[in-house]
């Protein structure tokens, strides 16, 4: 997942960051301090999420917004404030805004990026075991003892047959 951040505090953007990699979001943070990085970030690469500071020295972050609803209205924008006010939460939301959460409620930004999401572009993903090792295989519908082959498809450890999906797995002693 690419994360957009637009923060002139560099000890706030050290704390999201941290928050994020804590629970568990895999992601690559582009910091963007100013109007012109923010345009750059927006067209550098694809961007998954955007994540503001309400007030920024310079410009008013409403236009990051209008910025972002312009160049990329899929992606959602969520803003990330020290104020409380009713009002500019109110404002944000009605001019675009996927969510706006107060910088004290930072725990709360896992939950809204799951809503906003999806998991599989962001989820920590376990290390698959290695090539041949048996484990407990969950599938839909069943569990069984498999094992990863060397061109990495999850069988069937007594059919040898390809398994569907593995939903989760855990390893078993031998």
């Amino acid at each position: 997942m690419r994360i957009l951040h637009l923060e002139d505090d560099p000890l706030d953007a050290e704390l999201i960051e941290a928050g994020l990699k804590r629970a568990g979001v895999r992601c690559t943070i582009v910091r963007a301090t100013t109007l012109e990085a923010f345009e750059a970030g927006l067209s550098l690469s694809p961007v998954d999420l955007i994540i503001s500071d309400s007030k920024l020295p310079g410009f008013d972050t409403s236009l990051a917004l209008a910025l972002a609803r312009q160049k990329c209205p899929h992606v959602p924008f969520v803003f990330l404030s020290g104020n409380a006010s009713p009002t500019v939460k109110t404002e944000a939301l009605a001019s675009g805004a996927a969510d706006y959460l107060l910088k004290d409620d930072l725990s709360q930004l896992p939950a809204v990026i799951e809503r906003l999401c999806p998991a599989d572009s962001w989820k920590e993903q376990p290390e698959l075991p290695a090539t041949g090792r048996m484990v407990m295989a969950h599938c839909k519908g069943f569990y069984c003892l498999a094992f990863r082959d060397t061109d990495g498809k999850w069988k069937d450890f007594f059919r040898n047959s390809e398994l569907p999906e593995v939903l989760e797995w855990t390893e078993v002693e031998a």
